[in-house]
């Protein structure tokens, strides 16, 4: 399988405490049949804001690490974008790192995050010739209201929706997993992700969440959800 939003990447964000937790992290993902990881590190005040040289660089460090170690999973590049206008800038200038060298930027919003703030934000992404993914969007609850309209539109305007694992099966409460259930039932899900921070609390576990799919939806879906295949109706060369 494909996790596409991890903070695998040692001492960077609030994720993993180091190098000894990210192998440890790695040893859970490769049990739980996960093969390839992007390292998705926080791109926001307060959490960090590392730049593209030092994501890469460290991303390096902890796939030849893991290598050594004889962890055999594949770590692609990503960054998890809190969306404000410094991420436009950096779009522009060539700072961003996409997902897995795609044309996809995962983004992040505030928690009390509104329709028209996403809206406007997807469309900026848009306009620079980039894919807005929105991280976690089950945990946006003015976007989840109406039989979750905006989350229709946002998809209609071209933004691609990733929800957690966790939230699939049920771990951020009974109102969450439905909420993800009706997206799913819809097809409205582009991507699933682990968010993992630790070898703990949130750590990098799909087996149950891909269960549960496999269960409930066709094998299509499943395969496109699990293997991360949207990216590749995105690829970089496009944007250049």
């Amino acid at each position: 399988m494909f996790d596409v939003h991890s903070h695998i990447l040692p001492a960077i964000d609030d994720g993993s405490s180091g190098m000894e937790e990210s192998l440890e992290m790695l040893k859970i993902a490769y049990s739980e049949g996960i093969r390839t990881m992007i390292a998705t590190p926080h791109n926001m005040p307060g959490k960090g804001c590392p730049s593209k040289a030092t994501v890469l660089k460290r991303l390096d460090l902890l796939q030849q690490t893991a290598a050594d170690e004889g962890i055999d999973i594949r770590i692609l590049p990503g960054t998890e974008y809190f969306f404000r206008e410094e991420v436009l800038h950096l779009l522009e200038e060539g700072e961003v790192i996409p997902l897995a060298d795609s044309r996809c930027i995962l983004l992040e919003f505030d928690p009390s995050v509104g329709r028209t703030y996403v809206k406007n934000a997807i469309r900026e992404i848009l306009a620079l010739e980039y894919i807005p993914v929105i991280a976690h969007v089950e945990r946006y609850e003015r976007l989840m209201m109406n039989k979750q309209e905006a989350v229709n539109e946002l998809r209609t305007m071209g933004a691609l929706i990733q929800v957690n694992c966790g939230s699939v099966i049920g771990n951020a409460g009974f109102r969450v997993k439905r909420n993800v259930k009706a997206m799913l039932e819809r097809g409205w899900v582009d991507f699933i992700g682990t968010d993992a921070h630790s070898s703990r609390h949130r750590a990098p576990r799909m087996q149950e969440c891909a269960k549960y799919l496999k269960k409930r939806y066709d094998s299509e879906y499943c395969d496109r959800l699990l293997n991360a295949k949207t990216l590749a109706d995105y690829p970089r060369e496009e944007a250049e």
